[in-house]
């Protein structure tokens, strides 16, 4: 048998069916592939046991929703997409890449994104962006961006790194909305975001078609009602859609 390519093999952490839970397109049913490995250290991190390479991806039983039997990492791109495939239904909106960190995983993600698209998958990518270069190459097949950017409380990364760090998501967003990907971006706010914080952001995105997603932490550290108005009231002042959404999927008790 021939030895697969470097691209076509990766380490995933699940892939399943799912509604999005997060951002504009809440509500909608997604093929959800998520990859395993993150190159930071969130705060707020609700999947940690993906920081790492897992020795094991759970794969969902088309057959028995919820259910997820294991693989044996590393993935095969052929036997991922046919997975993908196996789960996608009618009124499947997209496959969203995940993790983890998809960024981590170049190669694999790329592969992965060309396949999609050329079975006219729509592709959600989810990433920290942390990779300015990494993600130009994703940018001619994916459909959606949504960026999750790291805020100086969030305490991502060693505080000499952060501003490398968020240059190159901004980049990343300023890619995306240039080539006229439906582009989100995202911060997470805890009960220890400034209204600095939000505002210097949000100056760095004035102007660019982007929306900008003000997601509260659930559980501990999660901010009070009126500093998510306040900071909602800060982002307006610089941006034209400027929306407030938790994660209503742990809300449904769904993956």
């Amino acid at each position: 048998m021939t030895p697969q390519s470097i691209d076509e093999i990766g380490f995933l952490g699940e892939i399943f069916s799912s509604f999005q839970g997060e951002g504009p397109l809440i509500g909608r049913r997604q093929i959800f592939v998520r990859t395993a490995g993150c190159n930071l250290n969130c705060s707020y991190c609700d999947s940690p046991k993906f920081r790492r390479d897992v020795k094991f991806c759970g794969v969902e039983d088309p057959s028995v929703p919820g259910r997820l039997r294991q693989a044996k990492n590393p993935i095969n791109l052929n036997w991922t997409m046919d997975q993908v495939l196996a789960l996608w239904t009618i009124g499947t909106h997209s496959v969203s890449i995940t993790g983890g960190e998809p960024l981590c995983q170049p190669q694999f993600v790329e592969a992965l994104a060309m396949s999609c698209s050329e079975e006219n998958l729509p592709v959600y990518l989810e990433t920290n962006g942390f990779s300015r270069s990494r993600f130009s190459r994703l940018i001619d097949w994916i459909d959606f961006a949504a960026v999750d950017i790291k805020l100086p409380s969030h305490r991502a990364c060693p505080t000499h790194e952060w501003s490398c760090l968020v240059e190159n998501e901004l980049a990343c967003i300023e890619g995306a909305c240039r080539a006229g990907i439906a582009t989100i971006a995202k911060a997470v706010i805890l009960d220890s975001t400034s209204m600095e914080e939000i505002e210097q952001l949000c100056r760095r995105l004035e102007g660019l078609e982007v929306a900008f997603v003000l997601q509260p932490a659930s559980g501990r550290g999660r901010p009070v009602p009126e500093r998510l108005m306040r900071l909602h009231e800060v982002a307006s002042e610089h941006l034209r859609e400027v929306v407030a959404i938790p994660q209503a999927h742990k809300m449904m008790g769904v993956l």
